[in-house]
């Protein structure tokens, strides 16, 4: 542990954690602070995504995905694209960065709301990390067993939990990294005190 002076007032900080002047910014603006760590979270967790190639997983580009989901219109059984060039355009990528956007902050004000003041061991640097821990896994299940399969490449093959896609193990468990990468920034970023 660590002590920093700044002027006549001392700052502890421990290796791994925020700032303790992130978290008094956090405790006086909430509703703020839920936001900007949305965002936060949200862009670490995608650039993650982005590069998991790198470590032997497939690539997770969310907002393509989202912008292509966006951009096609369901004839009563299935998602068909009407103009195949829009689907992979600039209109596309914007419209799924916006979706992903919006999903990953909305996603982070209620883990903040209505997840986290649920669960009594929430109260302490550790309790925060696994609230926000168990909240990505409790996604990253949404996800692997219903989003991708059933909306993201639907009529696909891919299965319940995406085990039969052609990555096998890695696709589920690139996404429930990603999540749970996401919901671990929300817990080292969101630690209130109590449900004040």
């Amino acid at each position: 542990m660590s002590t920093t002076h700044s002027g006549a007032r001392s700052v502890e900080f421990r290796p791994g954690d925020a700032s303790p002047r992130w978290h008094r910014w956090v405790a006086d603006h909430p509703i703020g602070g839920l936001l900007l760590i949305g965002v936060i979270a949200t862009q670490i967790g995608t650039y993650c995504g982005y590069v998991f190639p790198a470590i032997g997983l497939p690539v997770l580009p969310w907002p393509l995905y989202n912008g292509i989901l966006g951009s096609t219109i369901v004839d009563g059984f299935n998602a068909t694209i009407v103009d195949e060039t829009f689907a992979v355009s600039g209109e596309s990528f914007w419209l799924g960065n916006g979706l992903h956007y919006i999903n990953g902050i909305v996603f982070t004000l209620l883990f903040g709301v209505v997840f986290r003041p649920a669960l009594r061991f929430a109260y302490n640097r550790v309790g925060h990390l696994l609230a926000g821990l168990t909240y990505g896994f409790i996604l990253s299940v949404i996800s692997i067993g219903l989003l991708v399969p059933y909306a993201y490449v639907a009529n696909q093959g891919f299965g319940f939990f995406l085990f039969d896609g052609p990555d096998g193990w890695k696709l589920p468990f690139a996404v429930v990294l990603w999540h749970l990468i996401y919901g671990y920034f929300i817990g080292l970023l969101w630690q209130p005190a109590d449900n004040d």
